[in-house]
């Protein structure tokens, strides 16, 4: 029997345990979570509850289930993991409290050590890469900060993208009240210069299927950059066009994917330089 856990944060109002179950254990599916709670196979705080009962801060929930959840690998060797992540699984702690990438990734390699590289919003799904030792955690990092491996996204955006390729470089400002950025036109103290390419890949209707290129890494660039060109990606009520979303049906479901990315790390890492690894987009 697998037992996941998660802790409601602190910060939260009660919430209907089934409602938190399908947010704390995104890789678990919707039938998994039902059949532990029909079989009473979801603790709260030690105590067997119902999917109406209160998650309250502060509690501890486990629930019980013989299916073992995993991350989807398509690449692992002794030094590195390379998992293509769903939407909806927060690469590490969130607001939920819940199971996160990396918890998995720990959990499913039994490796204490195991390390993010790099990040993808939780909405955003595609290549994510752990490191599995010290060393290789400070090449693929020293990697990632040189702009040593290549990054390619795959998102659909409002609209009829014009030009249908090109470069565009503005600055971001975080906003770390709101946890989010905007992105203007001119350089201000405390915005960092963002660079964005793009190329059509095909026109659906209304909406445009692109290829990105990020020439920079910068928290939320191609949602925020996207926005600021007019054309916001599919999905995406944050930055994006709500009433679109609506008419598309697609509101909180974020077209956007980490489809492709090339090693280029070196030193004890270098047997994979070159490798470019891809998976399917799922929109």
């Amino acid at each position: 029997m697998n037992v996941y856990e998660a802790r409601v944060p602190l910060t939260w109002s009660p919430v209907r345990v089934s409602r938190y179950l399908a947010r704390a254990f995104p890789l678990l599916p919707e039938h998994v979570v039902r059949e532990a709670l029909k079989n009473r196979d979801v603790k709260l705080n030690g105590r067997r509850v119902s999917g109406e009962d209160q998650a309250v801060p502060g509690a501890q929930v486990q629930l019980y289930t013989p299916f073992e959840a995993r991350l989807p690998v398509v690449y692992q060797d002794e030094r590195v993991m390379l998992v293509n992540k769903p939407a909806g699984l927060s690469c590490d702690e969130d607001d939920w409290g819940g199971m996160t990438a990396l918890s998995f990734a720990r959990r499913q390699t039994g490796n204490a050590h195991c390390r993010l590289c790099h990040r993808l919003d939780n909405q955003t799904c595609g290549l994510l890469l752990f490191a599995l030792d010290e060393e290789a955690e400070q090449c693929l990092l020293s990697a990632f900060e040189e702009r040593r491996l290549d990054k390619r996204y795959q998102c659909l955006v409002k609209g009829t993208m014009r030009p249908a390729a090109g470069e565009s470089t503005a600055f971001l400002v975080k906003d770390a009240r709101l946890g989010r950025v905007r992105v203007v036109s001119h350089e201000t103290p405390e915005g960092r210069t963002i660079r964005t390419a793009w190329e059509t890949v095909a026109q659906e209707g209304d909406m445009t299927r692109l290829s990105v290129h990020l020439l920079t890494g910068r928290t939320h660039q191609i949602r925020a950059h996207l926005a600021y060109l007019a054309h916001p990606v599919v999905g995406d009520d944050v930055y994006g066009d709500r009433a679109f979303n609506r008419r598309h049906h697609s509101e909180g479901s974020l077209r956007l994917c980490a489809c492709q990315l090339t090693l280029w790390a070196g030193g004890p890492l270098s047997y994979l330089d070159g490798r470019a690894f891809t998976v399917l987009v799922p929109f």
